[in-house]
């Protein structure tokens, strides 16, 4: 484990503002760096770039050809920002590798710590800015300067398996305190099973096994991942040796090497580039076989229990599509064993370990090594009963295992000798008070390849899926201090204000802090941890997966609780704590879940995410705002997503009896297009790139072309001759609707902060909800989790002014299942306004007079639409609900459970319905008699269309948009 003076203080963000007396400064450059220059000094051509004043995009458009970095590019003046955006967009890399935005060089609009490079191509942003900015080891190019941003006091590392070798998940790190804000959300979204995961010196290392339970986890099957931990990109990759078990201390992190052993040897691989640097290798005839089973590094001593070769667990690629899986069929080696399901009243209590409940990391020969030398220190042997690597945890330089009910050893770390040993011979009492092993394995319990016993100064603890309570031993000497019975197996975490014991599934009333000493209860507290996720903990947290899903926090002194629900942990590893921040892994599961993937996040400080709008700080407009080109939309057009407010999907214009295809519109660059929707001759549609387009309704001609900052998940509104558009960059933006001249734009984001989302760019409040029009009102909502915040809006459609604003409806209180996100769409009924909120509260609803939340909806909705349904009750009145149906947001594979099923995209024309169709030949657009279902026409698209792809103008014109930015158009004729 590496530690960077973690000693208690203040809690502060890692930008540290003392810093910039610690600067490694030296003269460099007088001009801007050339592409190859950046690359090399930072390491390696993967990460986030700034680039101040690159009028053009001249150095951008070299790093894309040359790199794979993301490229933030900020420019002072709105014609070098246009500018700078059409040459990237000219190149196909706008809103894909290059992301350009308006701002003084004196801000940057990014989140601390996110970027590995900043360089000053022009006018240079102040140094402690460009430090802000900037990840630790990082590069700042400053005029005539480079700089090297140091590392903050009070950072710990996460460098094994459960944090350190006393197989305590309980981190020293000092700076990653609660409130939270998003960091990055990256790759992979999904995982297999098992895993290991660990951190160092700013990059995560994950190990993923050999157990795929659905087709998009099989990519990653056997595969060790490293990510940035500032800002989630993929430094590297490498295949793992099939078939060994990875949910065990073999992988240990490093800021200068990572120790990755199998069942050959320990090999030593280079952090940044995974590359192979080494090797340790012990013969066989000195640990009885070449299989490392267990390791750890402490004090720079490598300590390993290295033995016979272990059977290889298969692959297994069990392709489900149903929610979450059978513990019968896990694997080969998981399932050697399956005892039947445990009932607190009738199971029968084993009496001793069996090895057939489990067979992996079992060794006679535990060893100590210099690594640098290779040289075996000492040797230790159990020759009859081998050590079980579930049990074996050091700190303070002994070493502590045992052979579940056959012994127990603690060994001097440094010379390997026994210090005490105890046996149901010498101390029938201890074992009677450790208790039977336990081998049921499920998702209320755990893994049987979980650890059993951590240590701390004073105390051995056992407690794990294999035994029933929580039995204290002593270090001194292996006597019994006490044993708390449990009603289930809880998790223990060892802090230094005590004990925590947080009890099993759904077990209300079984969570306490006790003395570590005596046992003795010192407070209790009224939560219910969730399955089988570890408990970690931070410096002011114990973070465990919650009862309602996602992720609970506890704060142990206070007994707050706090609810951070789009994410959950990982059933293995549990949230790692590491470098100042916290991180969620990818897992398999399709739990109640909003965000999927590799999940960082910083510690808020001060910042406040409920802060309210200043309309001049928040609104830019043009010069004429309220002169408008005449823009004519006929009633039967297709102004807004879903063709109305109420998200129908209905018109009144006719399509053709018999139609062909009029036109296809192919961009430069592929994209993930947006629905279209289509007025006074045009078709608008936007998407992942960020710009709006307007095309001739007749010919598929571009008449214009607009850029926003960041990606569009929801089309244009249109109404008064405006389109109106909400962008992942924070902003809703007005664009006159015939020539798309910007008229305003208001930024619902409470700060300039972007940070990297699936490879993008986007504010930590993205304007993903879309607008919504009502006459003279545009609606909005910001942002994306919710406990970065969450604000909705209602603005003045002509000039963005504010009409009321509500930014309350997120946060992490108490009240679970009240905090609203960002996670589709809007929909406007009878004076509410709905909204899609995510996994803790969806729609919830707004009164439209004021804002006032009226509703914070239903957990366990997570769709992104929203659907309105009239329909008559008992009595025969007629009643009206909203629900939220279909896939998250985010999401891009199929979530698997019932409440995210998607309904069936009809669009409803005044002589047909239109419909897609996916077929073996590939995509059909469908047209129907409305009342006998019969076909009218058919045609194959050319690929896979949007959902709500279709929009049908007021001349019975049928527009699709397809899934990679292009859009078809049908007509009479054929």
């Amino acid at each position: 484990m590496c530690f960077r003076n973690a000693c208690p203080r203040r809690a502060v963000t890692l930008s540290v503002l003392a810093a910039a007396a610690c600067l490694l400064a030296t003269a460099c450059h007088a001009a801007a760096p050339d592409a190859p220059t950046v690359i090399r000094q930072i390491g390696g051509g993967r990460g986030v770039c700034v680039l101040v004043g690159d009028k053009g995009c001249r150095l951008a458009l070299d790093l894309a050809r040359t790199s794979k970095l993301v490229l933030y590019v900020q420019l002072a003046k709105a014609d070098d920002v246009e500018a700078a955006c059409r040459a990237a967009d000219a190149a196909g890399l706008y809103g894909r590798r290059i992301f350009v935005a308006k701002g003084s060089p004196e801000t940057i609009h990014l989140a601390d710590n996110v970027a590995d490079a900043v360089v000053a191509v022009a006018a240079a942003p102040p140094k402690a800015e460009a430090l802000r900015v900037l990840r630790p080891d990082g590069k700042a190019f400053l005029a005539k300067t480079a700089i090297t941003k140091p590392w903050p006091d009070g950072v710990d590392d996460w460098s094994h398996h459960y944090h350190s070798p006393d197989n305590n998940p309980q981190t020293k790190d000092q700076l990653a305190r609660a409130p939270y804000l998003t960091q990055f959300i990256a790759a992979p979204r999904y995982a297999p099973a098992p895993q290991n995961v660990v951190a160092s010196a700013g990059r995560i290392f994950m190990a993923f096994g050999n157990i795929a339970w659905h087709e998009r986890e099989e990519p990653w099957l056997d595969t060790l991942v490293c990510v940035n931990g500032f800002n989630g990109a993929m430094l590297w990759k490498r295949k793992l040796t099939s078939g060994i078990m990875v949910d065990r201390s073999t992988m240990i992190a490093t800021p200068t090497v990572l120790y990755l052993a199998d069942a050959k040897s320990c090999k030593l691989l280079d952090p940044a580039t995974g590359k192979r640097i080494g090797e340790i290798a012990v013969p066989a005839d000195v640990a009885g076989g070449t299989f490392w089973k267990w390791t750890a590094l402490q004090d720079g001593v490598l300590y390993a229990l290295v033995g016979e070769h272990e059977a290889t667990d298969p692959v297994k690629r069990w392709r489900r599509t149903a929610h979450g899986w059978p513990w019968g069929a896990i694997s080969d080696g998981y399932n050697l064993k399956d005892p039947p399901a445990w009932d607190a009243k009738k199971w029968k209590r084993t009496a001793s370990f069996d090895p057939k409940d489990h067979v992996w990391g079992l060794s006679k020969t535990l060893l100590a090594i210099d690594p640098k030398t290779q040289k075996v220190l000492w040797r230790h042997e159990e020759p009859r009963h081998p050590i079980d690597s579930r049990s074996l945890c050091m700190k303070n330089g002994r070493m502590y295992f045992c052979h579940f009910s056959k012994y127990l050893v603690c060994l001097d770390a440094k010379t390997g000798k026994e210090i005490w040993r105890k046996t149901p011979e010498n101390d029938p009492a201890l074992f009677k008070a450790i208790g039977p092993y336990c081998p049921y394995e499920a998702w209320s319990t755990g893994w049987r390849t979980t650890y059993y016993l951590r240590c701390s100064d004073k105390a051995l603890y056992f407690a794990g899926p294999q035994v029933f309570d929580v039995t204290a031993v002593s270090t001194d000497d292996g006597r019994h201090l006490w044993t708390y019975k449990a009603e289930r197996n809880p998790h223990v975490l060892i802090r230094n204000e005590g004990l925590y014991i947080v009890g099993a599934q759904n077990l209300k009333g079984d969570t306490h802090r006790l003395d570590p000493l005596s046992g003795k209860v010192l407070a209790s507290y009224d939560i219910a941890r969730r399955a089988c996720v570890p408990v970690t903990g931070s410096t002011d947290s114990l973070l465990f997966r919650s009862h309602g899903d996602g992720t609970e926090r506890l704060d142990p002194v206070s007994g707050e609780r706090q609810w951070i629900s789009p994410m959950r942990p990982s059933c293995f590893t549990g949230t790692v704590i590491s470098g100042g921040h916290l991180y969620w892994t990818p897992w398999v599961c399709d739990c109640n879940l909003q965000m999927f993937g590799t999940i960082c996040c910083a510690p808020a400080g001060a910042f406040k995410v409920d802060q309210a709008a200043v309309e001049s700080e928040r609104l830019e407009s043009s010069d004429n705002p309220m002169t408008i080109t005449p823009f004519e939309q006929a009633p039967a057009d297709w102004p807004t997503y879903r063709a109305n407010n109420t998200r129908t999907a209905k018109t009144q214009a006719a399509v053709p009896d018999r139609v062909k295809r009029l036109w296809t519109f192919t961009p430069t660059a592929a994209f993930e297009a947006t629905s279209p929707v289509a007025a006074g001759g045009l078709v608008f549609v936007s998407g992942s790139d960020g710009i709006v387009r307007a095309l001739d309704a007749a010919d598929g001609k571009p008449r214009w072309t607009a850029y926003t900052g960041g990606a569009v998940r929801y089309p244009p509104a249109l109404a008064g001759g405006r389109a109106l558009v909400g962008s992942g960059d924070g902003y809703a933006y007005a664009f006159e609707a015939a020539t798309g001249r910007l008229l305003w734009r208001f930024r619902a984001a409470p700060a300039h902060r972007s940070i990297p989302v699936y490879d993008q760019l986007l504010s930590t409040w993205p304007v993903a909800s879309g607008v919504l029009l009502d006459g003279a009102v545009a609606y909005c909502a910001a942002g994306i989790n919710n406990y970065d915040g969450t604000h909705v809006y209602a603005l003045d459609a002509a000039t963005g002014k504010i009409k009321w604003q509500n930014n309350s409806a997120g946060g992490t209180g108490a009240a679970f299942g009240s905090e609203t996100g960002v996670q589709g769409d809007l929909l406007l009924d009878q004076g509410k306004l709905y909204l899609a909120g995510g996994s803790s509260a969806s729609p919830t609803v707004f009164d439209t007079a004021g804002g006032r939340r009226l509703e914070a909806g239903q957990r366990a909705r997570r769709g992104r639409e929203l659907l309105l349904s009239v329909a008559k009750d008992k009595r025969g009145n007629l009643t009206r609900r909203v629900k939220t149906v279909g896939q998250p947001l985010y999401s891009i594979y199929p979530v698997y459970s019932k409440e995210v099923a998607w309904d069936t995209p009809i669009v409803k024309t005044k002589n047909a319905n239109l419909l897609c169709r996916q077929t073996p030949n590939g995509s059909q657009l469908v047209a129907q008699n409305p009342s006998s279902n019969k076909h009218l026409w058919q045609h194959t698209l050319p690929g896979r269309p949007v959902r709500w792809g279709i929009a049908v103008d007021g001349s019975g014109r049928v527009v699709v948009t397809l899934r990679d930015g292009r859009v078809v158009c049908y007509g009479a004729g054929g």
